[in-house]
């Protein structure tokens, strides 16, 4: 990816311009930083609500949600249960999947 600094030109609502302004002065920054910030901050809560919309549909796993929202697995569980997303896996399918992980490291310490 271009790491070069990318000029965009765009025109912002008066209410928009307010949290800027209110954001600038808040953070003791100018208002390009502080653009760059809601922007930056926009984009993560975005990431999050489509990582738990994809989980709760059923379309992706926790950890490819997690992935998707830039969090850990943890974070994401957490999130999951404030928005009061439950897990559709079972007690069995989470035994299951700790047996398989149980495995796989059974075997790279036996290769070692």
């Amino acid at each position: 990816m271009n790491k070069q600094k990318i000029f965009l030109g765009a025109r912002i609502e008066p209410q928009i311009m307010e949290f800027v302004d209110k954001l600038a002065e808040e953070k003791q920054t100018d208002k390009t930083h502080a653009l760059k910030l809601l922007v930056r901050e926009g984009w993560k809560k975005l990431q999050l609500e489509k990582g738990l919309e994809l989980y709760k549909q059923g379309k992706t796993s926790l950890d490819k949600a997690a992935n998707i929202a830039g969090l850990t697995v943890s974070e994401m569980m957490d999130e999951a249960a404030a928005k009061g997303i439950k897990s559709e896996e079972s007690i069995e399918d989470y035994k299951n999947g700790l047996n398989v992980l149980l495995l796989a490291d059974k075997k790279i310490k036996t290769s070692m």
